[in-house]
Parts: C-alpha cells; sequence; structure tokens
C-alpha cells in the first residue's frame, strides 16, 4: 500500500508502482515515454524524470482537449439517467468539474452542504498537505532524565507506527534497537519505562461520533498509537507494553509496568524513528480509508494552525486550510477528519474543488489526494467495485458510507480524453448495496462520456 500510487493524465489514468506506471487506458500527449507493454498494459518510465522535490513537480494535466463535434450530449443529459436512479434517495448533491478548465460542466444541489461520509478525508488529506507541506514526517523519541535509567517513549503523532517486522509503517522494533543501543553504550542495561502521548489533548474520543464506532471501526485518537487497525481499548498504554517488549529483546529489561507521564522538558534524546512522508501516508489513508490515520491528521493540522490538538479544533482547522487554499468552505461544517461525524456537512462543491487543485499544475504539494485515490476494481476500496464494467481502472476515487450516507468522488477520464473531476454525495439512501450500485453506474457514465 505504501508504495502503490497514480495520476491522472490528460487521456490517461498512470498507476505507479515501484518507479514506473502502468498506463491501463486512453494514452495522450503525456510527459512519459513508452518502455514496454507487459501482460496487457503498457509500462512507461519518465522522459526526462520529474524532480524528486514536490515543489518542481509537473502538473498532470496537459493543455486543454480539443472541443468534439457540436451536438455531441451535455455532461448532464450523460449522467441524468444514472443520477435518477431510486437507489440515490430523494438527497443528492453532484458536482462535475472538467479538470483542464476547472469550468464546471454539470451540477446539481452542489453547493448545498451534504453528510460526505469518507469522502471528506479528501479534504483533510489535502488540509494536511498544505498545512505541513508533503515531506512533512512524524518523529516517534525516546529520551531520559537526570537519572538515565529512567525513559519516555514520546508520541508525535505517527498513525503508521508498528510493532511488525515487515510491511508497510514505522517500524517500533528501529526505536527499540537504537535505543537499546544508546543505553547499552552509556552502561544502562535496566531501565523504567513511562509514555507520553500529550501532543494531542482533549477527548480522545470524538464526542460528535455514534459512540458504537468505538472500537469497531475507529479508535481513540492518541498521538502515540501502534498498529492501530487491531484496536486496542488504551493505545498509548499498548503502544508502551509493546516498546517495552522489543527493548527486552534487545537485552534491556524494563521494570514495573509502563506509566503516563510527560517527558522531561530538558529529557535527553536517546533515539527516534521518522514516518513515511506525508504524502505517502496521504495516500496511504485515502486507498484503505483508514478512520485513525484521517483523525491523526486533522488534529495535526490544529496543531499547525497554533490551535489544541483537539477533536473540537480539528474540524475547524480543516475548513480554514481549504480557505487558504482558494476554496469556498463557507458552507462546510466538518466536526472531525475521518468522516465517522454524522453531522459534518459538505458542499460536492468543495470537494471537487479540492480535487481540481490537486490535479492541476500550481498546488503539486497536493498531488497525494489524487495518487492515493482508490482505482476502480483494482485496489483499495474500489478493488471489489466496477469488477464487470467498462470504467474498471478508469476511475479513481474515494467511496464513503455511512447508514443512510452513500458518496463516491474522484477523478475520471473519458471515453473523449477529457478529465474530470466528480462528487456525488447522497445521504437519503434506504439501501446501501443500491446506493452503491448507482454511484458506480453515475461514475461509469462519466467514464464512457464524449461530451467535448
Amino acid at each position: 500500500m505504501w508504495r502503490r500510487a497514480g495520476v491522472v493524465a490528460a487521456g490517461c489514468v498512470v498507476v505507479l508502482a515501484a518507479g514506473a506506471g502502468v498506463v491501463l487506458e486512453r494514452r495522450g500527449e503525456l510527459p512519459w515515454s513508452q518502455a514496454e507493454a507487459t501482460q496487457g498494459f503498457t509500462l512507461v518510465t519518465p522522459a526526462t524524470g520529474p524532480s524528486p522535490t514536490w515543489s518542481a513537480a509537473p502538473g498532470v494535466l496537459d493543455a486543454p482537449a480539443t472541443a468534439g463535434a457540436a451536438g455531441e450530449p451535455a455532461v448532464g443529459e450523460v449522467l441524468a439517467p444514472t443520477l435518477g436512479a431510486a437507489g440515490l434517495g430523494g438527497r443528492v448533491g453532484v458536482s462535475v468539474v472538467d479538470l483542464t478548465t476547472g469550468v464546471t460542466s454539470y451540477e446539481t444541489a452542489g453547493a448545498d452542504p451534504h453528510t460526505p461520509a469518507s469522502t471528506l478525508k479528501i479534504l483533510t488529506g489535502a488540509a494536511a498537505l498544505h498545512a505541513l507541506g508533503p515531506d512533512h514526517t512524524f518523529t516517534t523519541r525516546v529520551v531520559s532524565g537526570p537519572d538515565p535509567s529512567a525513559v519516555t517513549l514520546v508520541g508525535g503523532g505517527d498513525p503508521t507506527l508498528t510493532a511488525g517486522d515487515d510491511g508497510p509503517g514505522t517500524r517500533l522494533a528501529d526505536l527499540a534497537a537504537a535505543t537499546a543501543a544508546a543505553l547499552t553504550e552509556a552502561g544502562v542495561g535496566s531501565v523504567t519505562l513511562s509514555y507520553d502521548a500529550t501532543l494531542f489533548t482533549g477527548p480522545a474520543v470524538d464526542p460528535d461520533w455514534s459512540p458504537g464506532y468505538v472500537p469497531s471501526v475507529v479508535s481513540p485518537t492518541t498521538a502515540l498509537a501502534v498498529d492501530i487497525l487491531d484496536r486496542p481499548s488504551d493505545p498509548s498504554l499498548d503502544a508502551a507494553e509493546e516498546f517495552a517488549a522489543l527493548l527486552g529483546d534487545q537485552g534491556i529489561s524494563v521494570d514495573g509496568d509502563p506509566v503516563a507521564a510527560a517527558a522531561p522538558a530538558d529529557g535527553t534524546e536517546l533515539a527516534s524513528v521518522a514516518s513515511a512522508p506525508l504524502a505517502t501516508v496521504v495516500e496511504d489513508i485515502l486507498t484503505t480509508s483508514d478512520n485513525d490515520g484521517a483523525e491523526v491528521l486533522a488534529r495535526h493540522v490544529a496543531l499547525a494552525a497554533g490551535a489544541p490538538g483537539t477533536s473540537a479544533d480539528a474540524g475547524p482547522a480543516v475548513q480554514a486550510a481549504l480557505t487558504e487554499l482558494g476554496l469556498d468552505a463557507s458552507g462546510a461544517t466538518l466536526l472531525d477528519g475521518s468522516g465517522l461525524a454524522r453531522g459534518s456537512a459538505v458542499p460536492a462543491t468543495l470537494i471537487t474543488g479540492a480535487l481540481t487543485l490537486a490535479a492541476g499544475p500550481d498546488h503539486p504539494e497536493l498531488r497525494a489526494v489524487v495518487t492515493g485515490l482508490p482505482v476502480a476494481a483494482f485496489t483499495g476500496t474500489l478493488a471489489d467495485r466496477f469488477d464487470d464494467s467498462a470504467a474498471a481502472g478508469l476511475v479513481r476515487a474515494k467511496t464513503g458510507t455511512l447508514t443512510g450516507v452513500s458518496a463516491l468522488a474522484g477523478v475520471v477520464v473519458a471515453a473523449d480524453g477529457v478529465g474530470y473531476a466528480f462528487a456525488v454525495l447522497a445521504d437519503d439512501v434506504g439501501n446501501t448495496l443500491s446506493a452503491r450500485a448507482a454511484l458506480d453506474d453515475v461514475a461509469a457514465a462519466l467514464a464512457a462520456c464524449g461530451c467535448a
């Protein structure tokens, strides 16, 4: 998950993996040169190679596509049969924007706030990338005080921390090994362990969530957690216990149980580990629809704005960051970062606005918002959707589902080579499966559109 990404370019969808791109369909004039064909796909490598720095990243889109012949159907005409599906219920907000021109191609109730469910993660990701930068990393540290045998594990809000030996994420075992080496060098073989998760404050469980969400779909939000998808009841204590066990594996014994305590202000850092760049973290959160990761990012946005790292401050901070990007976020109400809060309400136009910025040439720092979107029938939460659709591989979109709410928002390259950002938010649905099928039909219709 951590090394898979993708871009939408004029006339194609490219899925990037380990430095190569897989063009699934509809190649156009792109800044890529063809390398070889493999297993029915086309592998491509950069003709000149994009700069490794985000500030110089190339734009995703080429020049505007040539308009089609007069009399071709408008986007609204193409989408009308699918948007009228009973499965979408009685309240639907729709926005479709031409990514090349930034002009709205179709909209109905697009400015009206609707419950976004997990499509809100698009906005959280954009806000985090804007506030912190795509190269930002999250650091977990171990410090000692005046007594070198008293050490503190300090959480830095890394949502990817893992106790596993392999796979993606920041390895807690590496931190334990480096800590043990520093302690051994200092002649310390036994320690007491405390843990500090005070970077975030306020309730760990957002009061705007339904009580049943914890721990079934989200954990308490904390600045120190390891393998958070295992859903421990006390993530910070669980992380400290895992760290104690890993220290033991390195020959450092831990006396007693870990206890919560603020790290000494003048403590000496023994070791630290840093996460992957934020761009990679955002990609994974969007691909997997990681509720916990999105909540952590929202609190980081609050901290970056100088506000406390609370759930109450996170939503407004995300909204303010979107406004700084030039988006009209005035009609939005953001109560969390993941979209689990049913009281959140977002205009579809705000989501397509964020997607348009992320896909365009002026904000390369936001590119991960597009590259992290699941690919229809291939990755993430869309891996089991669009299997029998001609839109497979052409639609990249974030799903959103709550009881009575179904949403889909992302980007697509239509049959005429025009790239579109789209958002369809339905928050009065009766049957989730029917609504999901209807949303897939909308996206497939847009992919088949010859509307330029």
